[in-house]
């Protein structure tokens, strides 16, 4: 496997000769302690930390372990250093192993194949075309061809047709750092641009309408043809509208088609869910390609709310997908009032709101505004304060969603330029998309976004320049004018939104008299993380990621290995409610498996954006077992409301979910899983969650906050145990049988 490389200066080359890796169980110390070492720390797979010795060759490294060798020979060794050389299991060389990147161990044993060579970064030209001159050599004694370069110090790399069987002599070449097959996009331009309508076929179902409220779609293309119904605006503008640019239909089109490529690549079939109900809030910007504004005319939050409440009261829409936001916040912890008005007008209305994430500028030079590179610092140029969520994507009751990439290859050109790269790898963040956290002004906040979805990568050449609309790494939407192509690419998190908006509409759909809370829920519940969020902080990890991808088939329905129990409802405010959630027998054995048990937990309280906390109030989960409700509402009962405690501190206690109980304290939208690998039968056939609500001290005692709705979905799941069938084992909804604990 490649290394993943840390940033290197301009000028920094890699000693070829002398990279390394070391592997451990336990671990090592941060990449500070190890360069004290005389090592240059190159970066990290899942197996080791790669490393090259400095420039002395290693004499001071051999030193420092010679020293550590003539220590006390005792278990775990005591030699000086040892913290850092005791956790060491092994030190290798780099070898061709290391060397095999992406879809290597997928060619075949024999037979002319290509790759894609990159040499190990050189400290200047001259060095560059001397490891590519070294290259050229084996190559040809290997009887193969280099058919393309691109030769810069930092970047050189080479396309390279050779016999499959001695690739791996290749391999063992010092100076490359990687060899990969060319990477291709998830779908080739050459499968969309030319596509004709008598070549697809357009297979409608039906679902709950989704509100889009953006620039006119176009009602002409055969995938929204007679699904898409535009309404008119509330107010009269007071001259003509710009001509629609492809925005709107764009998003109006991933709203009924989310996976349009994937059908494309599956074959002629297009999948049409649903209906959108449209109203136009947007128009382009003139001179520009894709950038949207709202009339000037208007007031924001008055038309965006009009327009809600319109389609809401005439055309029943609970589902509303909004892909647009402001270019930036009044600050990192600000939440305007735009951002407070919808999350009112989703509590008052019970409606489901998805908007995007936003995403930064980033110029041809790929040089961002405060100064970082897109591509150098990608993904942590995410986490300056420039790139925070702005409004409405920090609102609290609201679905947010960021980007990810799912194409990491340009689009494929003649002659190839080797030289172009994305800057995300797929399933990473996408290097536009706006990170959380987002409501609320307090420095321990976890609370968006809440989801991601495709939205596009960025590529970059061999001289550093961005290309943030290249044809190979985008969205696949409905073209405006389908006479001039049928579909188009888009890069943004618009368009990763209404994928989100066709989950929830599909949910409501299924299930008629869901609330919001549930909808968000169920949506929350089925999410599963990208693999780039493995393996990272959890603080970190949510504000790129959120809760992951929507599954979007388990956000609808339960099945064999998998079983979701639901409540919605109200409770009394600064109370706690105990909901048994039924453990089927099945679940608890084998004893060791892979089960997980999730709670997800939705809520919409009152906003306001003057207060510090922002959201009126506060919910939390905790969940015990091998014990009676009797006993938990005793318990209850002898708290103190002000400082609520959990009930017990001992294994009747879950006490080992992932993140933690309080974690989310600052969301409206909670999710945790337990994975315990061994459960116990005699702990009962129910185990019990309960959920406490508390008022923040500066909304209490109002007579119109007496009551809190929320929802509650706990999933059951093992999904490895094919034989396991959890739907007929428990019941589909989780009642609420113990009284509620008043405020005194």
């Amino acid at each position: 496997m490649p290394v993943v490389r840390t940033r290197q200066a301009a000028t920094d080359g890699v000693d070829a000769r002398f990279v390394f890796k070391i592997r451990s169980e336990a671990g090592f110390p941060d990449d500070q302690i190890l360069s004290l070492r005389e090592l240059e720390v190159l970066g990290t797979d899942d197996q080791a930390t790669y490393f090259v010795l400095a420039e002395d060759g290693g004499r001071s490294f051999a030193e420092a372990l010679d020293r550590y060798g003539q220590g006390d020979d005792v278990e775990g060794g005591s030699g000086p250093l040892k913290t850092l050389y005791n956790k060491i299991d092994s030190i290798d060389l780099y070898g061709r192993d290391d060397r095999s990147g992406p879809g290597i161990d997928e060619l075949p044993a024999s037979g002319a194949v290509v790759v894609d060579v990159t040499i190990w970064p050189s400290n200047d030209m001259d060095e560059a075309r001397h490891r590519l001159s070294l290259l050229e050599l084996r190559v040809n004694e290997l009887h193969g061809e280099i058919t393309a370069r691109s030769v810069l110090p930092r970047f050189t790399i080479a396309r390279v047709a050779i016999d499959a069987s001695v690739l791996l002599q290749l391999l063992d070449l010092y100076v490359i750092e990687s060899a990969r097959t060319p990477p291709v996009p998830y779908i080739d331009p050459s499968d969309w641009r030319e596509a004709d309508a008598d070549n697809f076929s357009f297979v409608h179902t039906d679902s709950a309408p989704i509100g889009v409220l953006d620039d006119l779609p176009s009602v002409a293309h055969p995938a929204l043809a007679g699904r898409v119904t535009i309404h008119p605006t509330p107010v009269s503008l007071p001259r003509s509208w710009e001509p629609p640019g492809p925005h709107g239909t764009m998003v109006a089109g991933i709203a009924l088609a989310p996976d349009l490529a994937g059908d494309l690549i599956r074959g002629a079939v297009i999948r049409v869910e649903g209906r959108v109900e449209a109203i136009r809030v947007l128009e382009p910007i003139s001179g520009t390609v894709d950038a949207t504004q709202f009339p000037p005319e208007f007031l924001p939050g008055q038309l965006v709310a009009d327009s809600i409440r319109k389609l809401h009261s005439e055309q029943n829409v609970r589902v509303f997908n909004l892909s647009f936001g402001f270019d930036r916040d009044f600050g990192a912890s600000h939440v305007g009032e735009f951002s407070e008005m919808l999350d009112e007008l989703a509590r008052e209305l019970d409606i489901v709101v998805v908007v995007a994430a936003g995403n930064i500028s980033i110029p041809y030079n790929g040089i961002l505004a405060n100064g970082q590179h897109v591509r150098h610092d990608y993904p942590d140029h995410l986490h300056d304060v420039s790139s925070r969520l702005a409004q409405p994507a920090n609102a609290a009751n609201l679905l947010t969603v960021g980007g990810i990439a799912i194409s990491a290859a340009p689009a494929p050109r003649f002659p190839p330029r080797l030289g172009d790269r994305a800057v995300a790898p797929v399933g990473h963040i996408s290097p536009f998309s706006r990170t959380g956290p987002g409501h609320g002004r307090l420095t321990s906040r976890i609370n968006k976004p809440d989801f991601v979805a495709p939205a596009g990568n960025v590529i970059i050449d061999d001289t550093d320049m961005a290309n943030v609309r290249d044809q190979g790494t985008g969205v696949l939407g409905p073209a405006t004018n389908p006479a001039g192509g049928l579909f188009r690419m888009g890069h943004g998190t618009s368009f990763a939104a209404p994928s989100v908006s066709r989950s929830a509409a599909a949910v409501l759909y299924e299930y008629p008299d869901a609330s919001a809370n549930l909808i968000r829920a169920l949506l929350a519940s089925s999410a599963t993380l990208p693999i780039g969020a493995n393996a990272l902080d959890h603080g970190i990890r949510h504000a790129r990621y959120g809760f992951g991808i929507v599954r979007h088939q388990d956000a609808v329905a339960s099945g064999p290995q998998r079983v979701t129990m639901t409540f919605q409802g109200d409770l009394a405010v600064d109370t706690s409610v105990i909901h048994p959630v039924p453990i089927p027998r099945g679940f608890s054995l084998p004893r060791s498996s892979s089960r997980t048990i999730r709670i997800a937990l939705a809520f919409d309280p009152p906003v306001r954006r003057t207060r510090r906390e922002y959201t009126a109030a506060t919910m939390v989960t905790d969940a015990y077992r091998a014990v009676s409700i009797e006993a938990l509402e005793e318990r209850l009962r002898q708290q103190d409301p002000d400082d609520p405690q959990p009930l017990y501190n001992d294994r009747r206690r879950l006490t080992k979910f992932k993140p933690p109980h309080t974690a989310h304290r600052e969301s409206t939208l909670q999710v945790k899983d337990w994975t315990p690998t061994v459960l116990d039968p005699d702990d009962g056939d129910a185990y019990f969650v309960v959920v406490t609500h508390k008022t923040r001290t500066w909304f209490r005692e109002r007579p119109d906050y007496e009551t809190q709705s929320y929802a509650l979905a706990v999933s059951l799941f093992d999904e490895a145990r094919t034989e396991l069938d959890l739907s007929i084992a428990v019941t589909q909804t989780v009642s609420v049988q113990a009284r509620s604990r008043a405020r005194v």
